[in-house]
């Protein structure tokens, strides 16, 4: 992790994985709790399965919860910060005034999800490959007003050790995304209170003012890491086909986060919890003129050869570097908090954050 890179070898994966456990055990002997839970969260995060110590991590969770609550017991840091929620008809306007680089202009197609059945979802979307948003999906999640509060993590889950990139992802537009772990109270004091306080992010700003500021718990599966996160969300949405989701993914983040265009293989359910982004998608027929990552030379990112070369800069595309994509259709959204975006395996997409965010994805 601190050189940027994958393991060398499975086998220093191996060691590294045995002595953070067996370190861990020795810790959580000796009643330092959250030690151990922060030796057992990094190896997690680095490849540990958690089924593997499900016993010793629920032993040494329970302490180290104990032990953090009554650390963060009436802290001064626990100052107010709560997302604004953008469901308001003004904070929504201001989004499309000042957070939007341009005017929505091919919509994705909308429904409202209590007026369709899983099976007909399936058949209308899933099998012909057909995106949709279903708008107010979450709306009766506990997430969706609960999780604005960020505090709540800070509390809860201040103590434990997560994976955040710090940075733009754009190499071109001067960033250079890193990697590190941190603990929950660190990423949400530095980066996502501060971030709080401006309502919405211009693409502008994104790019070029607040690059160092920029941070997001990207891709993260923290339902695995912390499960008592689970009751504030539908683990098991019934529109995941019959066998339900095979993972889901955390997505939290400062505004002006950006995912770069790129495909998944997996079916996906796409829900924004707080806050709001933006996010484009371009159909398997478009691929030709996406300039797909060269395999052989591609970084860690695009060896799997569903990334596109226009990558962050989706919204003001160089059509001198890439003329062909001037011809290519798209159609876009602004997601709000309770929405739920279909993304059918293999179609591009790309995203960014208009303001502090929260999303979850399911893949299936």
């Amino acid at each position: 992790l601190n050189k940027q890179k994958g393991w060398e070898s499975p086998l220093q994966r191996e060691a590294y994985i045995c002595c953070a456990s067996v370190g861990a055990i020795g810790l959580a002997n000796a009643g330092l709790f959250l030690k151990s839970l922060i030796l057992l969260d990094r190896a997690c995060i680095l490849g540990l399965p958690r089924n593997e110590i499900s016993s010793l991590l629920d032993f040494v969770e329970l302490h180290a919860n104990a032990s953090s609550n009554f650390h963060t017991l009436n802290c001064s840091f626990l100052q107010n910060s709560i997302v604004p929620d953008y469901k308001d008809a003004q904070l929504q306007k201001l989004l499309h005034n000042q957070a939007l680089f341009s005017p929505i202009q091919n919509a994705i197609e909308e429904i409202n999800f209590c007026e369709i059945n899983p099976r007909a979802f399936n058949d209308r979307f899933v099998s012909k490959t057909q995106p949709v948003v279903l708008r107010d999906f979450a709306m009766n999640w506990t997430a969706v007003k609960r999780w604005r509060d960020m505090n709540y993590f800070i509390v809860r889950h201040g103590h434990r050790i997560i994976p955040v990139e710090i940075g733009l992802m754009s190499v071109e537009d001067g960033g250079e995304m890193k990697e590190c772990l941190m603990t929950m109270r660190d990423f949400m004091m530095t980066y996502i209170i501060p971030s709080s306080v401006q309502t919405a992010y211009p693409l502008c700003i994104g790019k070029k003012i607040i690059g160092k500021n920029i941070a997001y718990l990207a891709q993260h599966n923290i339902f695995n890491q912390i499960p008592s996160l689970l009751s504030d969300i539908d683990p098991l949405p019934n529109f995941c086909g019959d066998n339900g989701p095979s993972q889901i993914n955390t997505w939290l983040g400062t505004g002006g986060t950006q995912t770069p265009l790129h495909f998944d293989t997996y079916d996906n359910l796409f829900v924004q919890l707080v806050g709001s982004k933006y996010v484009r998608l371009y159909g398997l027929e478009e691929t030709s003129k996406l300039y797909v990552v060269n395999q052989n030379n591609a970084s860690l990112h695009g060896k799997q050869g569903n990334m596109s070369a226009i990558g962050c800069d989706v919204e003001r595309i160089n059509l001198q570097r890439f003329p062909l994509a001037a011809n290519a259709q798209y159609t876009e959204v602004l997601m709000l908090p309770g929405d739920c975006l279909f993304i059918p395996a293999r179609v591009w997409h790309y995203v960014r954050s208009l303001t502090t965010s929260i999303s979850v994805n399911f893949w299936w």
